[in-house]
């Protein structure tokens, strides 16, 4: 059956997508301003009124922005 779920999947996978970047340029323009990576909780604060957070169900959203910030604090 995947030809009917075929582009719900395209939808949430360009969504998720699109928050990892707009999560991505945020932690970059903290960091440079400041000197500081935010971690997941600030960064869903930040986001959380951005229409891409939106996008996806909440715990998705959270998903997403705790795996960048994750990223970003191991590296």
């Amino acid at each position: 059956n995947h030809s009917q779920v075929d582009d719900d999947l395209d939808a949430l996978g360009f969504s998720g997508s699109k928050l990892w970047n707009v999560g991505r340029w945020t932690v970059q323009r903290v960091w440079d301003e400041i000197d500081h990576i935010p971690d997941h909780t600030e960064l869903t604060a930040y986001l959380k009124s951005h229409e891409r957070y939106d996008d996806l169900h909440s715990q998705s959203s959270q998903r997403i922005l705790q795996e960048l910030a994750e990223a970003f604090h191991s590296w």
